[in-house]
């Protein structure tokens, strides 16, 4: 067992306040979350309560609320609650791709309308701000596979008062530093801080990250505006349009009308710098699960490998069609230091930990990589580390297309992390095993680091998703000759190394672009060459993504083609089933 950074978690109920909190008196903030309270770094809302609490705000954490009296558990906060369906989109963790509900998941169906609405009700003027990924993945017009239509922007529908999309740490620290300006200048009570009373003086357009509503005659001249929600549902290419430039200019701001209403989207964050994101990592967690969860045993079973692990970055260049990593985290890759990677690695191992579970990035072999035309160097004011920062934009346009553009810069900045971790799980007898999957196209040019990263994991996990050319053409994935590329190579690292360890490959089943006869191809690749196969999914559609777009229209999202779409649930299981030999059909002959 793993000694704890530190001895309390932060309260979940008022008396833990008064007990936490010296003179306390009320919350800064409460955080309304449908996850439970995992106190450790790779929970997005321990994080930031943890950087706002390092930063002098008394910070209240609601997990799991079902009843009115949980929702007041933490009464209400001075300055706003700051709502999260959690790690998962509520939808998406109350049904499988074929719609079945789910048992005993504790986050109500959509759950930002459902947390906003009874927090309206309880606390009526008190100011409600939406994020995490449900925010970030349906703040736009978006797709509904539930409802199997178009549904507006959560902010409407919720009737919240503010969205912070992606990335949140700065924008949450600089919106309570100005509400808290205001309150402390003009002596207003908590009672007084309603969105109507500071929303104008907040100027929210300066303030990466955020979706709020504006008058018509406010919203700025230079902002591009989207086709508007009535435009989509009328016009299906309208939706795929919108969906397209999103993609294409990922730094940008929005403007998109609803109705007689209008939001602003202002530009995602800009990627936090390394020395922000040592700062974040650095605070202290007790990296356990809250005593007072729910379904505690649960949970446990769920995080159990997860105690040691450590997160070395976020974002992700992929481009994948049908992932939202890059919506949610960002495109551009975020890193910590080598020094403060290693220097958590060695208080865990002082602790007492004997294995590093993972070292976390979407993907691992992107770390430090870097793209060339983000020249525009520019001066902002960063609240996490109160100091001016250095961060970059690109004037040039682009197409998006990160993998093999020669503008995209590889590093071999985790094969020196790596051989640095090496020293200190000598030093205390522990081992790492790498459990983050990684690119398989790209380790190909990074071949020093591909066999280093094998000397750490049991099996290695890759996203190949399909061999068909037709599919990943779809799903923007690599070709099928870099896969067959990879797995020669694979194959050559494990004879040097003499070992032989396996390969855990994950496909996806039912992708617009792919048919029956893609699914049989690919099963006959994989026998062929030995592949497991039980890690098949069938393509879920997620809000705000490329691949979404094209299954609602039936139209490519980025080449504007029409494309296959397989609709109904028979088919959808019918291909995975292909893949995993189970109930399969006789006959594909339609294809």
């Amino acid at each position: 067992m793993v000694v704890k950074t530190v001895n309390n978690f932060l309260p979940v109920n008022l008396h833990e306040g008064k007990k936490y909190y010296p003179k306390f008196k009320e919350f800064d903030i409460v955080f309304i979350t449908g996850d439970p309270y995992y106190d450790h770094p790779l929970s997005g809302t321990a994080l930031i309560a943890r950087l706002l609490d390092a930063k002098g705000y008394k910070v209240g954490i609601v997990p799991q609320p079902e009843t009115e009296n949980d929702f007041q558990a933490c009464g209400e906060p001075k300055y706003f609650f700051c709502v999260t369906s959690g790690l998962l989109d509520s939808m998406l963790a109350n049904y499988t791709p074929m719609l079945r509900k789910r048992e005993e998941v504790l986050v109500p169906e959509r759950a930002l309308i459902s947390y906003t609405q009874t927090l309206k009700k309880l606390f009526k003027h008190k100011i409600v701000v939406l994020g995490g990924v449900e925010a970030t993945i349906r703040r736009f017009t978006h797709f509904d596979y539930k409802e199997n239509k178009l549904r507006r922007g959560i902010l409407h529908d919720s009737k919240a008062d503010l969205l912070i999309h992606g990335n949140a740490e700065r924008a949450i620290l600089t919106l309570l530093e100005r509400i808290k300006n205001i309150a402390q200048k003009e002596s207003l009570a908590h009672s007084q801080l309603s969105w109507e009373q500071v929303k104008d003086r907040l100027d929210l357009a300066s303030i990466e990250s955020l979706v709020f509503r504006m008058k018509e005659k406010d919203l700025p001249a230079d902002v591009r505006r989207l086709p508007s929600f009535e435009e989509c549902v009328e016009d299906k290419e309208k939706f795929s349009l919108l969906t397209r430039t999103q993609y294409l200019l990922p730094d940008a701001a929005f403007i998109e009308q609803t109705g007689k209403g209008f939001v602003l989207h202002t530009r995602p964050a800009h990627p936090l710098t390394t020395e922000e994101m040592d700062f974040l990592y650095a605070l202290s967690f007790t990296r356990q699960m809250h005593p007072l969860t729910k379904n505690l045993e649960f949970c446990l079973d769920m995080t159990g490998k997860l105690e040691t692990s450590v997160v070395i970055g976020r974002g992700c260049w992929g481009s994948c069609n049908f992932c939202t990593i890059p919506l949610v985290q960002g495109k551009e890759v975020a890193i910590r230091s080598k020094e403060s990677i290693v220097k958590e690695i060695e208080t865990l191992c002082k602790g007492g930990a004997k294995l590093i579970n993972d070292l976390t990035l979407p993907t691992l072999n992107m770390y430090g990589s870097s793209c060339s035309i983000y020249n525009q160097e520019k001066k902002m004011y960063s609240p996490v580390i109160d100091k001016d920062i250095k961060v970059y934009d690109k004037k040039e346009y682009c197409n998006q297309e990160c993998v093999g553009c020669t503008n995209r810069k590889l590093s071999n900045k985790l094969l020196e992390l790596l051989e640095a971790i090496e020293k200190v799980l000598r030093k205390y007898g522990a081992n790492m095993e790498l459990r983050s999957a990684l690119r398989h196209d790209i380790i190909l040019h990074q071949k020093q680091l591909f066999r280093k990263v094998m000397e750490f994991t049991s099996r290695l996990k890759i996203a190949p998703e399909h061999i068909s050319d037709s599919a990943l053409h779809s799903m923007n994935k690599a070709t099928k000759k870099d896969f067959e590329l990879f797995l020669a190579e694979f194959d050559k690292v494990n004879k040097e190394q003499d070992t032989h360890k396996r390969l855990v490959p994950y496909f996806i089943a039912a992708h617009p672009g792919t048919t029956r006869k893609d699914m049989m191809t690919l099963k006959e690749f994989c026998r062929q060459h030995n592949l497991f196969v039980k890690l098949t999914q069938v393509f879920t559609p997620t809000p705000g993504t490329a691949s979404t777009a094209s299954y609602y229209t039936g139209i490519e999202t980025r080449t504007g083609k029409p494309v296959y779409v397989a609709r109904t649930f028979r088919e959808r299981k019918d291909q995975k089933n292909i893949l995993l030999g189970e109930d399969s059909p006789e006959q594909y002959d339609h294809d």
